[in-house]
């Protein structure tokens, strides 16, 4: 997993309508509802593995059965614990 998957992960959030914030914090990171809106917030200091998986977990809640997602990219999700 390289930058090229963070940014489709990243793509995918977009049209999700999910927000993700890089912010300096000493937690783990995650999806969270702030004034009804999903907002995935990550260390800017993660590596892009974790902040893959991160997104990934975020996006495994939503249905995605009708976005297009490349099969890569549907597989990397499928996979995160």
């Amino acid at each position: 997993m390289g930058k090229t998957e963070l940014k489709e992960l990243e793509d995918l959030c977009n049209k999700l309508g999910i927000k993700i914030r890089y912010e300096k914090t000493n937690a783990r990171g995650g999806l969270c509802r702030v004034n009804g809106e999903n907002i995935i917030i990550i260390d800017k200091k993660s590596s892009d593995y974790y902040k893959q998986t991160i997104i990934g977990k975020a996006v495994k809640s939503f249905d995605l059965s009708n976005i297009h997602i490349k099969p890569k990219i549907r597989e990397l999700i499928e996979d995160i614990v």
